[in-house]
């Protein structure tokens, strides 16, 4: 940490003045160290650290926009875009083609082929109606959960979770092929952020209307298992073998502690074959993740986006067609 500058009293107060304005430049944050914010916050909290709490996320006022370095911090002007309005749109746009509330608690592999499949129609819509607010993001100067949850201020479980597919989910629509770095270095750590702030607060897990619709719940995990800190895929092993744990206490049994569990209950037990494998390949494409992150440290199929160099181990992996999650 840099001294605080003090001019000498011997000096005018014209230099004065100037030195102290010198002295505090100099210690305001880096562009490259603001850019960087997120991963740092998302790996302290990771690490046990509390970047931010969970009691509250108002931002103390400030009188004049913070100046980090060569972005300004604009949170005002991100309320703009970043609206209850638009959270519920893009959550009718993401199940638009699930209306029936059974595939939506256990959700057909054919429906599912939409999220998980590039499509560049749907690309085009989520960078036509979706790719403004992450621009509004970028251009706040947004580094923490913290900030983005000030101004997002989600109303239930449901804004949450338009809330995390907006920053992990939208992004790989919007920036693919080399673009796509801005998803890994931006909008990941601040979706991990947000989905481990979501676990802490039992929103998945305790939220009826998310812990038995799965089809929701599934995509609170989903930022860790994007991440490339192998702690981040501890955590997401088991989440996932929670859920699919719940999804097996429903293959037996009647009713349910409210409409959402019992409705569930009905579903998965009128196909519990179909239910179980929807637990299980959560499961299975969770440690398809991990296993990469526990011998690489890293995704090898992210190291063109992110200008690194690959290991001949890496690159052994990528050529022999490894999974690469269509990256």
């Amino acid at each position: 940490m840099r001294v605080p500058v003090k001019a000498p009293s011997t000096w005018s107060s014209t230099a004065r003045r100037l030195a102290y304005h010198r002295g505090a430049i100099s210690q305001l944050p880096l562009a490259s160290t603001l850019v960087a914010a997120p991963t740092r916050l998302y790996q302290q909290y990771l690490s046990g650290g509390k970047p931010f709490s969970s009691s509250t996320f108002k931002l103390q006022e400030q009188s004049q926009p913070i100046n980090m370095g060569s972005q300004i911090k604009n949170l005002d002007g991100l309320k703009d875009r970043l609206t209850h309005d638009k959270l519920d749109e893009l959550r009718n746009f993401w199940f638009e083609h699930i209306p029936d509330e059974a595939n939506r608690i256990i959700a057909p592999g054919e429906l599912q082929k939409r999220w998980y499949f590039s499509d560049k129609e749907f690309d085009n819509v989520c960078v036509t109606r979706f790719s403004p607010v992450l621009e509004a993001i970028r251009n706040a100067g947004v580094t923490s959960a913290q900030e983005l949850l000030s101004v997002a201020q989600p109303r239930n479980s449901l804004d949450w979770l338009s809330l995390i597919i907006l920053l992990d989910q939208i992004p790989r629509n919007s920036y693919r092929g080399e673009k796509s770095s801005i998803c890994f270095t931006y909008f990941d750590p601040l979706a991990q952020q947000v989905s481990l702030e979501a676990i802490k607060q039992g929103i998945p897990d305790q939220a009826p209307e998310i812990r038995w619709v799965f089809s929701h719940r599934t995509w609170f995990y989903m930022p860790l298992m994007h991440s490339e800190d192998i702690s981040a895929h501890e955590k997401a092993v088991a989440a996932y073998e929670q859920m699919n744990q719940d999804i097996l206490s429903l293959t037996e049994g009647t009713g349910g502690a409210d409409e959402y569990e019992r409705k569930a209950r009905e579903v998965v037990q009128a196909d519990p074959e179909a239910a179980k494998a929807v637990g299980e390949t959560s499961k299975v494409f969770e440690e398809k993740h991990r296993v990469i992150i526990e011998k690489f440290g890293r995704y090898p199929h992210r190291n063109k986006a992110l200008g690194r160099e690959a290991t001949p181990a890496e690159v052994e992996f990528l050529e022999s067609g490894s999974d690469t999650f269509g990256r």
